[in-house]
C-alpha cells in the first residue's frame, strides 16, 4: 500500500502555522557553553544571511549571547 503524501501546498501552510508564524523567542536544546543551562533561539524568524546560515541564540542564565548553525 503507498503511503500518503501530502500536498507542498498543505506542507507549506502547516509550517507557516506551526513554526515559521511565531517569533517568539523558544528554546532549542543546545547547552550553554558558558553554564550548562538550554539555550533559545532569540528571534527564530531570523535567519542571518551568512555561509552557512545562522540564528541568534542565548542563555537567560548567564547571558551568554551567540550564535548556532541552521
Amino acid at each position: 500500500m503507498a503511503k500518503k503524501l501530502i500536498t507542498l501546498e498543505e506542507h507549506d501552510s502547516i509550517k507557516a502555522v506551526n513554526i515559521y508564524n511565531h517569533n517568539s523567542p523558544r528554546l532549542n536544546g543546545i547547552a550553554c557553553p558558558k553554564c550548562g543551562e538550554e539555550l533559545y533561539d532569540s528571534n527564530p524568524m531570523v535567519t542571518l544571511a551568512s555561509y552557512p546560515p545562522k540564528k541568534n541564540i542565548k542563555c537567560s542564565k548567564c547571558d551568554y549571547v551567540g550564535y548556532r548553525l541552521c
